[in-house]
């Protein structure tokens, strides 16, 4: 791979935090950005604020996007269309395990935006996508990757076949360990209604090998990335597996390149809630099926952190952004 650009999105925040950025690269070379920001995650101030960078490479001043109505606002996710749309998902409410899914749309590719409304009318738990990018299938429906973060953690699909004017959610799906039943998930000095920890995948990341045929990889609590099969365009999955590659119950994203493989950027520690550094690149080149890492974007030290990076593919070249510390978004432009 070759870089083209290493860039900071914006100047280093002083007194707030920002976090969970996505990118979209747009047809006229322009690319938009998107996080949260405000004084800590899961405060009332926070709000998806973005930046739009020019075909000559300049980033806009930062802007808030979502209006401040007192309740946190949490992972963006931008999708491009259908038309001339712009659409923009992110999660709103607390505690995590409540928040519900609302939807703005730009007709000028994120110039000025729609009002905000619910996704999924009395959705509680989340709709849509929870953090990764919707991905149009090969029969026209939308996948977007999602899950659950009530008891245990479970992963799904959400599917539109009228792009995105209603969803239907797929099987819920979680990690039953070989010889493990659930009730071995409490702890059993507590009552059953009281968790001693989270365990689960959630945050799936999507791609099309075939006609109907989808992969997920997922977070998890295990120290490894997931993954699961479906044969029917995301309507039933299979039990999520472990993988071989690290984890440390932290956001993933892949994408898949024509004629490349599948590039997915992520953090290879394999400790529960470890380290969120480095932050690196694998390749597979047979579906998922084996992974080779090629490269750290960047080390890390000490107690910084490099995390919930997006990925996307665009006119030859790939797309990341990445939390830096959670006082700015890092945006990496590379060729495959």
């Amino acid at each position: 791979m070759e870089t083209i650009k290493h860039e900071l999105i914006m100047e280093e925040l002083q007194g707030r935090n920002c976090h969970a950025s996505h990118c979209l690269p747009l047809a006229d070379g322009s690319v938009l950005a998107v996080w949260f920001e405000g004084t800590k995650e899961g405060q009332g101030d926070v709000c998806i604020w973005g930046s739009k960078r020019s075909p000559q490479g300049v980033w806009s001043p930062k802007r808030r996007l979502t209006p401040d109505d007192g309740l946190p606002h949490w992972n963006p996710v931008l999708m491009d269309g259908p038309g001339d749309l712009t659409t923009l998902f992110y999660k709103k409410g607390k505690p995590i395990a409540e928040w519900y899914t609302c939807v703005m749309t730009s007709p000028d590719h994120g110039e000025t935006w729609s009002k905000p409304r619910r996704l999924v009318a009395e959705d509680v738990g989340g709709r849509g996508p929870v953090r990764n990018k919707v991905i149009r299938l090969s029969n026209g429906w939308l996948l977007a990757p999602a899950s659950l973060e009530t008891g245990i953690w479970s992963m799904f699909a959400d599917i539109s076949k009228d792009d995105g004017r209603t969803w239907t959610r797929s099987q819920l799906k979680n990690i039953f360990h070989d010889g493990e039943e659930p009730e071995t998930w409490w702890d059993k000095r507590l009552d059953k209604s009281i968790w001693r920890k989270k365990r689960g995948v959630i945050q799936p990341t999507f791609w099309e090998s075939g006609p109907g045929c989808v992969h997920a990889l997922m977070r998890s609590s295990e120290g490894r990335i997931y993954s699961a099969l479906s044969h029917d365009y995301g309507q039933t999955w299979s039990r999520p597996r472990k993988t071989k590659l690290p984890n440390n119950n932290s956001g993933i994203d892949a994408v898949s390149v024509p004629g490349k493989g599948i590039y997915l950027v992520y953090n290879p520690v394999g400790r529960n809630w470890g380290e969120r550094y480095p932050i690196s690149i694998a390749r597979s080149t047979d579906q998922g099926v084996t992974w080779e890492k090629l490269c750290d974007l960047e080390t890390g030290i000490g107690k910084m952190e490099l995390s919930y990076p997006c990925i996307q593919f665009s006119q030859g070249r790939l797309y990341i952004t990445y939390t830096r510390n959670r006082t700015n978004i890092a945006f990496w432009l590379l060729t495959p």
